[in-house]
């Protein structure tokens, strides 16, 4: 075996990847305390497994598992419905926690994300790797969830590294060290290269990361594409993919869907259906958006799907005056003794809300409340966490999807 280091320089550029560990399943054990070192299981309202806990992934559970099997094969383990309100609030706690250490943080996934450390030793009076270690640290007393980190020259060998050692692992590979973590790596486990490209590799005999890596770029060239030709590059250790930190800040729609456990409980139905359209509209105003088209679909448990459009006589981004919108349309959306199991809403041909004129038939003071109330509410949810607030109508979906956070519960009706 060739032990050459790829680099004689340590540490040109120092980029970290922070991968959550059974992200779904860490989130359900923080957020109750009884399910620590259980068996756990999301998944209820989708039929299949999405997220497993380690305990769980030792029984031999895996992803896309049937719920139902799960319940008969492994009656030990505890399944619970998805919450990803609450996932999406964790995986922003976390964010913020990065960017303690360094601005250049990209949220790649709702349980992953890169950061640049680069130059930042001095700063936080630390090596990289205790850096990693302090990031993960904080993570942990904070969350109480459980996170893998990576460091290395490029996105490509960060990730590999954050997965080198699961759960609650740290692998830190400078420069020197490249060539030990690519020969531990088969061709298959490499960020990018699918299942087709490692089949073909293999047949050339490149059968770890490092076996690619020392093919000449002759070869690359002939046989490879442009990504995969990045990819060769990044395993080297170039820093081709760079961290993006900008956020997304507009849209041209904006769209909430819900698949929950079936049932034919109209007011079930309806309250999934509500929340679906108060989530939208929040995000919505968020990025100071408002829709001028409206549509609301319905799911049943054999996968029917129906759905209404509207064209709204004044854009808007409220809850409220969507409800009564819809109010008429229901009848057709939610047909009795039907099994349900999804509602979504679709919030489309979004412009930028400059508060556009009101026409003289419409009842202006009315409307300026309803503004200053949906204000109020994003700022205290901003505040104190989605979900803070919330409106009357989406009270039972939260109840059955939300646990318990450490935060107060207040319901309104306009």
């Amino acid at each position: 075996m060739d032990n050459r280091p790829l680099s004689i320089i340590h540490w040109p550029q120092a980029i970290l990847h922070l991968d959550g560990d059974s992200f779904f399943a860490s989130v359900e054990k923080a957020l109750n305390p009884a399910l620590k070192d259980k068996p756990v299981v999301t998944g209820q309202e989708r039929g299949i497994a999405s997220s497993m806990s380690y305990e769980a992934k030792k029984l031999g559970i895996t992803r896309g598992m049937p719920i139902a099997k799960i319940k008969q094969e492994y009656p030990e383990c505890i399944v619970v419905a998805g919450n990803y309100e609450a996932y999406t609030m964790f995986a922003g706690k976390i964010f913020n926690i990065m960017r303690r250490y360094t601005p250049a943080v990209e949220e790649y996934s709702i349980d992953e994300a890169f950061a640049d450390i680069t130059g930042l030793r001095k700063m936080h009076n630390c090596s990289y790797k205790e850096i990693a270690i302090k990031m993960q640290k904080d993570i942990m007393d904070e969350l109480n969830i459980s996170v893998s980190v990576g460091v290395s020259l490029s996105k490509t060998l960060a990730k590999l590294c954050s997965n080198f050692r699961k759960p609650f692992g740290i692998t830190c590979v400078d420069g020197t060290n490249i060539h030990i973590l690519l020969q531990k790596t088969p061709i298959e486990k490499v960020w990018g290269i699918g299942k087709n490209t490692a089949a073909f590799l293999r047949k050339y005999d490149c059968n770890t990361a490092y076996d690619f890596i020392k093919k000449d770029h002759i070869f690359v060239n002939r046989y490879l594409d442009k990504k995969e030709r990045e990819i060769y590059n990044e395993l080297k250790g170039e820093y081709l993919y760079k961290i993006k930190t900008d956020k997304k800040s507009t849209y041209q729609s904006i769209s909430k869907a819900k698949t929950f456990t079936p049932t034919k409980d109209k007011e079930a139905i309806l309250s999934q259906l509500y929340k679906n359209i108060e989530d939208a509209c929040a995000k919505s105003r968020k990025y100071n958006l408002v829709a001028t088209k409206f549509t609301i679909v319905t799911k049943t448990q054999t996968f029917f799907t129906n759905g209404q459009k509207v064209t709204l006589s004044r854009p808007t981004a409220s809850a409220s005056e969507l409800y009564k919108i819809i109010e008429p349309l229901l009848d057709s959306l939610i047909i009795p003794n039907i099994i349900y199991r999804q509602t979504a809403c679709v919030l489309s041909d979004l412009t930028a809300d400059n508060n556009s004129q009101l026409s003289l038939f419409e009842d202006n003071l009315k409307i300026a409340k309803i503004e200053h109330l949906n204000k109020t509410v994003d700022s205290l949810n901003k505040k104190f966490g989605y979900n803070t607030i919330h409106l009357a109508r989406s009270l039972k979906a939260r109840s059955l999807y939300t646990r318990e956070l450490a935060i107060p519960k207040l319901n309104i009706a306009v």
